[in-house]
């Protein structure tokens, strides 16, 4: 008999935005999910919001009806073989980056699956997390994106393209901080202080980026609308294209999507 609609494998930050989109949605209540990890700082946290803690992955596959992977993906192998006989859930949902649904069903048979990719945004809310489903019906889909879309957008896709959501929105966010760092750096250069050049830079990305969401434009006019011959925005992408930025960020995204790749093998 299961004492718990949903084990959680694992307490980082990507399962802690899982439990916060549980709490805020309303999706469980604290105490039908249980949550192994061996950091006894994190699980005494999660412990006093009402979450069941266990520092066994074996008791949590035990008593859990579905169970959520958040380890990480070279961490599979030793948790997969340590839970197998014990495990009693019908439905494996998985956020490890190069674990595919093959290898999910290497692991434990031919159970129901979720493989996601989430990113870390969802940490507060805004972010977007990519679903695929194996031998799924339409309640067990209504679970996760119960879960998930309590996290930000929720998008399913064909596995075939989870490397290329991996390297756009998985990896992403990291591509968004190093841009972010490079303006804010050469603002403060140039006479702005730190926390100055932070609200101005985030508040351009944050409100160019909805633009473009609402916008029905491409994206070169809407660089073409901020863009006066001869002027300062000119003469910055004069420089990008100059040391060919827009070849870089392109050939990081496949690099990205090729490690991806290989990590699947």
């Amino acid at each position: 008999m299961f004492k718990y609609k949903l084990g959680i494998i694992g307490a980082g930050n990507m399962s802690a935005a899982i439990t916060k989109g549980i709490l805020n949605g309303k999706v469980l209540k604290p105490g039908d999910v249980i949550i192994s990890d061996i950091d006894t700082v994190k699980l005494e946290a999660l412990k006093q919001v009402g979450f069941i803690v266990t520092a066994d992955n074996a008791e949590l596959a035990e008593f859990s009806e579905n169970i959520l992977f958040a380890i990480k993906p070279q961490s599979f192998a030793d948790a997969a073989e340590y839970i197998k006989s014990k495990l009693k859930a019908s439905f494996v949902i998985s956020i490890m980056a190069g674990i595919n649904t093959s290898k999910l069903i290497e692991a434990f048979g031919n159970v129901k699956l979720c493989r996601i990719m989430p990113n870390t945004p969802c940490m507060i809310g805004k972010g977007i997390s990519a679903l695929t489903f194996v031998n799924c019906n339409a309640a067990d889909k209504a679970f996760v994106f119960g879960i998930f879309d309590k996290l930000g957008e929720v998008i399913e896709l064909s596995e075939k393209k989870f490397d290329a959501v991996t390297a756009v929105s998985g990896s992403g966010p990291a591509y968004v901080y190093t841009f972010l760092d490079a303006v804010i750096r050469g603002g403060m250069d140039k006479g702005l202080s730190l926390d100055e050049a932070k609200l101005l830079a985030v508040s351009v990305f944050k409100g160019a980026a909805e633009l473009a969401a609402v916008s029905d434009k491409p994206l070169k006019d809407l660089i073409k609308n901020v863009t006066s011959k001869g002027g300062t925005t000119e003469a910055a992408l004069k420089v990008f294209a100059d040391g060919n930025l827009s070849k870089t960020l392109y050939d990081g995204v496949v690099a990205a999507a090729d490690r991806s790749a290989e990590l699947g093998k």
